[in-house]
């Protein structure tokens, strides 16, 4: 089939779009502005410069296109720049959902919809009551956590009332290469890769090292996309995740063995979020046993292609 995916030139687009095509399938990618990116360049995929909320031109491109399929990737991901920003965080999670379900509905109507959210919306959840299912309440803390809630919910509004093909995935922490560096395993993985060339004094400054938060290779979360596009129940929605907690210190940890310097690792109180949850562990026995979906790979593993790619990005002058 033929998918058209959101915020393809973000983080997750281009492991998306790779695990998409080693599906069989055709890809094609929406951009906010026709700038160069480089892990795109070497895809057999189109794309298409394109702001989501402009409404009457995403009508027209999906009604031109006609895509089996909508992967919805885009939005604003970093929660404090939604803090520091609300409106723009509902205009761009709420207001571009909106815009997607709309464009689907009038130009589209039979394509299936995959719309992603976040864990961010269950917020804090009693370590009794985890590891978190998809039944699970709404009780975000964050602005990005509740944008998302937003989203979510009018995603399943417009499935029931529209009939859409709607299915919503909710992502629980991810990473892997080609993370920016504000999000806390790209941030420990960039420090190292600087300490190692002599770039930085050999320490690593981290911000609260003790919540436990649920982490996936971006690349298992890509595949969950792809199971869920091919194999989710309409209606339904499914939590993304490794079910296993980790602490930040032993992410920190496992990094460090990973480097090839030694480093002391000290806790900055300004690195420290307001709104931070002691623990967030979910479960994917729903997408497990309707889409056969697992993750893959090893968490050391992952970290060391984290670490790996900051070195690169490091020699490159980044």
């Amino acid at each position: 089939m033929t998918v058209l995916v959101t915020g393809i030139g973000g983080f997750a687009g281009p492991p998306v779009a790779q695990a998409l095509l080693a599906s069989g399938h055709a890809v094609e990618g929406v951009l906010r502005a026709p700038l160069e990116r480089p892990r795109l360049a070497r895809l057999p995929i189109t794309l298409h410069a394109l702001d989501l909320l402009d409404r009457e031109r995403l009508r027209a491109l999906l009604a031109e296109r006609r895509p089996d399929a909508v992967l919805h990737l885009a939005g604003l991901s970093f929660a404090p720049a939604a803090e520091r920003d609300p409106e723009a965080a509902y205009r761009a999670n709420l207001g571009g959902t909106l815009a997607v379900l709309d464009a689907v509905r009038f130009g589209a109507p039979r394509a299936r919809v995959l719309a992603v959210t976040s864990a961010e919306v269950y917020g804090a959840v009693a370590a009794a009551e985890q590891p978190i299912t998809e039944d699970a309440p709404f009780r975000p803390l964050t602005v990005y956590g509740a944008s998302k809630a937003a989203a979510d919910l009018a995603a399943a509004q417009w499935s029931r009332a529209y009939g859409l093909d709607v299915v919503r995935a909710r992502p629980f922490n991810q990473t892997g290469a080609g993370q920016d560096a504000a999000f806390v395993c790209a941030a420990l993985a960039r420090q190292l890769a600087r300490i190692e060339v002599g770039c930085q004094e050999p320490v690593v400054c981290a911000g609260n090292l003790d919540p436990v938060r649920d982490f996936s290779d971006v690349r298992d979360v890509a595949a969950g996309y792809v199971a869920l596009l091919e194999r989710g129940r309409s209606g339904e929605v499914y939590n993304l995740c490794s079910g296993t907690g980790c602490s930040i210190a032993e992410v920190v940890a496992i990094l460090r063995a990973h480097a090839r310097v030694a480093v002391r690792v000290t806790s900055d109180p300004a690195l420290r979020r307001a709104l931070d949850v002691p623990r967030v562990v979910g479960s994917h026995a729903r997408a497990t046993r309707d889409t056969g979906w697992e993750p893959h790979f090893a968490w050391s593993e992952t970290l060391a292609s984290v670490l790996e790619d900051w070195r690169a990005r490091v020699a490159a002058g980044g």
